[in-house]
């Protein structure tokens, strides 16, 4: 089952975050909204960091996947799939 297969078709609940952080599939996930239902994720693993958003009309997608190596820190990761989300809500938000 693919990440985007196993999210609900619907944002995120605060409990249903916290529930995500403490599997063992993600070393980290974290919403970019401060508050509410998340409808924009950032996962992170020890090999990547994706960043997820979702749309009424088209449910979640990932919106950037950086790989992790002895060049690119998660921190940088979490940093460009941020910003690759947030470009991606504003874009949708010109219609």
């Amino acid at each position: 089952m693919s990440l985007i297969e196993s999210l609900p078709a619907r944002p995120l609940e605060p409990q249903e975050l916290t529930s995500l952080n403490r599997a063992d599939a993600f070393e980290l996930v974290v919403a970019v909204e401060d508050d509410g239902p998340a409808r924009s994720l950032l996962f992170a693993t020890e090999a990547w960091v994706k960043g997820v958003a979702y749309e009424d009309d088209a449910g979640w997608s990932v919106v950037e996947t950086v790989e992790l190596d002895d060049e690119t820190e998660r921190i940088d990761g979490l940093q460009a799939c941020e910003e690759a989300v947030l470009s991606f809500q504003d874009d949708g938000n010109e219609e």
